[in-house]
């Protein structure tokens, strides 16, 4: 026992060094995966991870070496590499829910012009699970408002976090908002936390989370949660549309398209999770 534990002494520092090498890789690859579409510099990796530059520096240079990280020469931002989409491909399980909601997004986007987002919980976040670009114009200068394929933002900020947030019980709305208090503020998040519980009730009153980007008033979204008959919701579905387009009447339309959309969805889901296989019942809405 004496030498186990020698050697497991030894062998103790090691390890330990290990752990924190692989999570400070991951905490890299998790920052540029939340900012991939405009990229981070060197300063910006170090000063979000709190490591320090000279480690963060050899550590993407390693990451690069693998394929999981690419460095822009001319800009020297760096971004997720193919490795990355390659690993994911592998990871993604059979009837994952981003494959099931494909036809239906691209119906969405085929029947209002505007871009669609699957915005799914992870946590305390929201975490884009797929999105499709639509054909309206968009004036929205700040990519830091953007919400790319697995981008992260804290449950309440946009329509599909906001909607996610509204149908949790109190309990755990509250902690939430709690928690991500001090993460609002640093994703832009104009809202009071007042005006935060008045959108969370409205959206519990009407089934559906609406919102003007706070810096591009221009730009309005909508959204609403996908249902399963268990209870709960495993998603939501959301679009942005110009703002002067999303009122009156086609913002009624608009509603109606996702929930027909979210209540097929939920259906097929819950066909899955019974173990039933799918069959043609319910068609892609026409």
């Amino acid at each position: 026992m004496g030498a186990n534990s020698s050697a497991d002494a030894a062998a103790g520092p090691s390890s330990v060094c290990g752990t924190q090498t692989i999570q400070r890789a991951a905490l890299l690859l998790r920052l540029l995966t939340n900012h991939n579409r405009t990229g981070l510099r060197l300063v910006d990796l170090a000063a979000l991870s709190k490591i320090e530059r000279p480690t963060a520096h050899r550590m993407l240079h390693g990451l690069i070496a693998e394929g999981f990280v690419v460095q822009d020469q001319a800009t020297k931002r760096y971004y997720l590499g193919p490795a990355l989409y390659e690993m994911g491909l592998a990871a993604s399980p059979k009837n994952h829910l981003r494959d099931i909601c494909q036809p239906y997004l691209q119906w969405i986007t085929a029947k209002t012009g505007a871009t669609v987002f699957l915005t799914v919980r992870s946590g305390f976040d929201g975490v884009c699970l797929d999105r499709k670009n639509g054909v309206t114009p968009m004036q929205i200068q700040d990519p830091g408002l953007d919400f790319d394929v697995g981008q992260h933002r804290p449950l309440g900020i946009g329509t599909g976090c906001l909607a996610l947030l509204s149908a949790l019980p109190d309990h755990m709305v509250d902690r939430i908002i709690s928690v991500n208090e001090q993460r609002r503020a640093f994703a832009r998040e104009s809202i009071t936390l007042r005006q935060l519980r008045q959108q969370i009730a409205q959206t519990r009153e009407t089934g559906y989370a609406t919102r003007t980007l706070p810096t591009a008033p221009s730009v309005s979204a909508v959204g609403l949660i996908i249902p399963v008959a268990s209870g709960g919701s495993i998603g939501a579905v959301s679009i942005r549309e110009l703002s002067r387009r999303l009122q009156g009447r086609w913002k009624d339309q608009l509603v109606c398209i996702l929930r027909r959309a979210a209540s097929d969805i939920g259906y097929i889901v819950q066909k899955n999770l019974h173990g039933r296989d799918m069959d043609s019942t319910l068609p892609v809405a026409q």
